[in-house]
């Protein structure tokens, strides 16, 4: 699996932060229960410590997401306000 540059990925309309969010999570269950399989139960060490990387970097990604999301509806209503007063 090779994965694309961040700066060659273009922003998309079909798709919403929510939707990726919870179809990722799926996807990586999805992947511990393949492994389990392959490998039983527990996990190894090394293939579980991965999973739960990338879940936390997941997290960590939805975190920064909603804290832009507010700064930004925070800019929005300050300049709405500011046009109020104006007019």
């Amino acid at each position: 699996m090779k994965m694309r540059k961040y700066e060659n990925i273009k922003p998309s309309n079909r798709t919403n932060f929510v939707m990726v969010y919870y179809h990722a999570g799926r996807t990586l269950t999805q992947i511990e229960t393949l492994l389990k399989k392959a490998y039983g139960n527990p996990l190894p060490v090394r293939p579980r410590d991965r999973l739960n990387r990338l879940q936390f970097k997941l997290e960590q990604m939805t975190a920064r997401y909603k804290q832009c999301q507010n700064e930004l509806k925070a800019e929005y209503q300050k300049r709405k306000s500011s046009e109020s007063k104006n007019a």
